[in-house]
């Protein structure tokens, strides 16, 4: 296929809103990878054959993917460690005819969820809770929970990550209803909407995944080894030991 310039500007070019793309990253010190989650093409009138080309950029470097065609692109993770781990990670997203250098569409300077430290099936909000310092509603549509958090205790969702001892202390459990979630669930893995949360799991090991014929242990043990997966990914155990250390010595 033809190299796609990053500079090339065509006449008629389609550009599509930031809203309609979700990329996810997942990058720890030796490694990072992405996945493009979403692609919402509905009532741009674009043709079905049209491929898409993700491009990955931090600093100089830069990270040229080929997804395939928009209505069954690659949706696993990609390695893009190429890029180096120096400055903010961006992504363009190109819509380009099969083996055409054209550019009929795309979307500009898109910022991708976890890069703040999160996930993208895990999101964050304030709400009024009383005396629950925190709760977790399950998006079943849109493939993601919400973890709601007190606003008596934290102004902001960004409060509530920048603080040490909540993700540790919350964020075991609300990945464990998840999980729980799913066993009680079977087959939900397999929709569309998951597969952000069932990529996750693959690259952090967990192959597996609940069967109505697995006894409830084993259901018991997936559900454990999906928040160990989850625990080991942001060390937790290691941050609070930490956070104690430093208060210690204070």
């Amino acid at each position: 296929m033809p190299r796609l310039s990053t500079l090339s500007n065509p006449t008629g070019l389609v550009e599509i809103d930031r809203q309609r793309v979700n990329i996810v990253v997942d990058e720890s010190e030796t490694r990072c990878v992405f996945s493009l989650a979403t692609l919402n093409l509905a009532g741009l009138r674009l043709p079905e054959s049209l491929h898409v080309v993700v491009i990955a950029r931090r600093g100089n470097a830069e990270s040229r993917n080929e997804l395939g065609a928009v209505g069954n692109w690659n949706r696993n993770f990609i390695d893009i460690s190429e890029v180096g781990a120096d400055g903010s990670l961006r992504f363009r997203l190109l819509l380009v005819n099969p083996g055409s250098a054209k550019v009929v569409a795309s979307v500009e300077n898109i910022r991708p969820d976890g890069a703040g430290g999160g996930e993208a099936f895990v999101a964050l909000e304030t709400a009024d809770l009383g005396q629950r310092p925190w709760d977790l509603i399950i998006l079943e549509q849109e493939g993601r929970v919400v973890v709601q958090v007190n606003k008596l205790i934290y102004l902001s969702s960004a409060e509530a990550e920048a603080d040490k001892h909540f993700p540790p202390l919350v964020m075991p459990e609300a990945i464990r209803r998840l999980a729980s979630w799913h066993i009680e669930n079977v087959g939900a893995l397999a929709e569309k909407h998951w597969e952000p949360f069932k990529s996750w799991l693959s690259l952090h090991g967990v192959t597996d995944e609940p069967d109505e014929n697995h006894s409830e242990e084993k259901n018991k043990e997936w559900c454990a080894e999906v928040v160990d997966a989850f625990c080991n990914r942001w060390n937790f155990a290691d941050t609070l030991r930490e956070v104690r250390l430093k208060g210690g010595e204070e």
